[in-house]
């Protein structure tokens, strides 16, 4: 009976695998997205203080890469200066881990963001200190552009209004930043944007996260073939610096830019980084320890060793299976390393802590399971798009040696 409710929840997970249902809403919108904001305070018409708008100006700010992971892909913003020489920052970046129910609302998908401002002054003076460098670019908006702009930005930081739905690739703070300046094109600006083809997301992911190569193998491995669709400037501009550059082309402002810090951090690259040399060496390391120990015959320490790699791993494949199923991170759906890093090797845990025999099985089974993959997405490459073979690469090298493991103690005993 044991054996058949194994099977029964074995196949459960690999047919919802195959399908990547999530019980979560794929479609989701609010009064406080980019475009519906805009849409109702965005307002161009005179208003008697024409002088005033002409004095001020709008920059688009862009600071550097920081310490921590969140601000690995660096952020943007816009410093206001009026006529009275206040200069004044608006960003779209701020959050806390303090929030209540942040942890929560972070582990289902739902970021809840601030539209912020703050004097310009003690802003930049804090990312200096944090050793981040700052740019700034003054935008050519016209007297009327300036006007609603700025409008628009003070509704927009009032405590009603401030709160949107953060989306690392869709709508953070560059993105806004983004929409406000295509408005007053027209939308112009987008399809110019458009109309040029670009990497995908995790591609341009790849360039801020490629500093710490295994946090960029294990956010590859979390995110799905959502993140691999073909793309264009206009989604590359999630990224602060690629915003900056598209702005200064559109509007051909080759030498309007202005460095307020210097910083200390290493630019982010400008192509993609590629993470299989990595995959190789973190996988032959893995796979690489098992054969050692079963090829020296310390049967016992390879099971012990395989069993605590597979419990790290099936809280990996728990983890991400819980993000498939039951959160708003769309970037995971349909993640195709579901098939082969999933809770059922808590099971292949279980039974190398026993040393049964069946290890053998079914890392065997995991490496069919892989190779099957691996042909559905040479044949298919339409459908089966994730980019996971640094994922692929990883397990394939770390359960090779336990689909030999009767081999090794065979040619154990007849050495003995």
């Amino acid at each position: 009976m044991r054996k058949v409710i194994i099977a029964l929840i074995m196949c459960l997970i690999s047919v919802a695998a195959v399908f990547s249902i999530s019980v979560t809403s794929k479609q989701e919108s609010h009064p406080f997205d980019s475009i519906p904001m805009l849409e109702a305070y965005y307002d161009e018409s005179d208003d008697g203080y024409a002088d005033f708008w002409d004095r001020c100006t709008i920059s688009l700010l862009t600071v550097s890469q920081g310490g921590p992971i969140y601000s690995w892909f660096g952020h943007s913003a816009f410093l206001v200066t009026t006529p009275d020489r206040r200069d004044i920052t608006y960003d779209y970046g701020t959050f806390s881990f303090n929030d209540e129910d942040f942890v929560v609302n972070f582990a289902f998908g739902r970021l809840w963001f601030l539209c912020h401002s703050s004097y310009a002054e003690y802003q930049l003076e804090g990312l200096e200190e944090d050793g981040r460098s700052v740019t700034r670019v003054v935008l050519p908006f016209t007297r009327e552009q300036k006007k609603a702009i700025i409008s628009f930005l003070n509704e927009n930081v009032k405590a009603e209004n401030r709160t949107y739905l953060y989306h690392h690739y869709k709508d953070n703070c560059a993105t806004r930043l983004r929409d406000i300046i295509d408005y007053t094109t027209g939308g112009d600006f987008r399809r110019w944007a458009e109309s040029q083809p670009g990497y995908t997301f995790r591609q341009q992911a790849s360039r801020a996260l490629s500093r710490n190569p295994f946090m960029l193998w294990l956010l590859d491995f979390l995110q799905s073939g959502q993140i691999d669709k073909p793309a264009t400037l206009w989604d590359e501009m999630f990224l602060p610096g690629t915003l900056e550059k598209a702005v200064m082309e559109y509007y051909h402002l080759d030498n309007e830019l202005v460095v307020d810090n210097e910083g200390n951090y290493p630019a982010v690259p400008d192509k993609p980084k590629n993470n299989i040399l990595f995959s190789i060496l973190f996988g032959l390391v893995l796979g690489g320890i098992s054969a050692m120990l079963l090829f020296f015959g310390k049967n016992k320490a390879y099971f012990i060793y395989s069993g605590v790699i597979d419990v790290v791993l099936g809280i990996l494949g728990s983890f991400l299976f819980f993000l498939i199923f039951f959160s708003n991170h769309d970037v995971t759906w349909f993640n195709e390393n579901i098939l082969f890093v999933n809770p059922l090797l808590f099971v292949l845990a279980v039974l190398s802590f026993r040393r049964s025999g069946k290890v053998e099985l079914l890392s065997r089974i995991i490496i069919a399971v892989i190779f099957l993959l691996c042909i559905l997405k040479l044949v298919l490459p339409s459908v089966f798009i994730q980019a996971n073979w640094t994922a692929i690469i990883v397990m394939v090298l770390f359960h090779l040696s336990g689909c030999f493991l009767g081999l090794f103690s065979r040619n154990r005993k007849k050495s003995l």
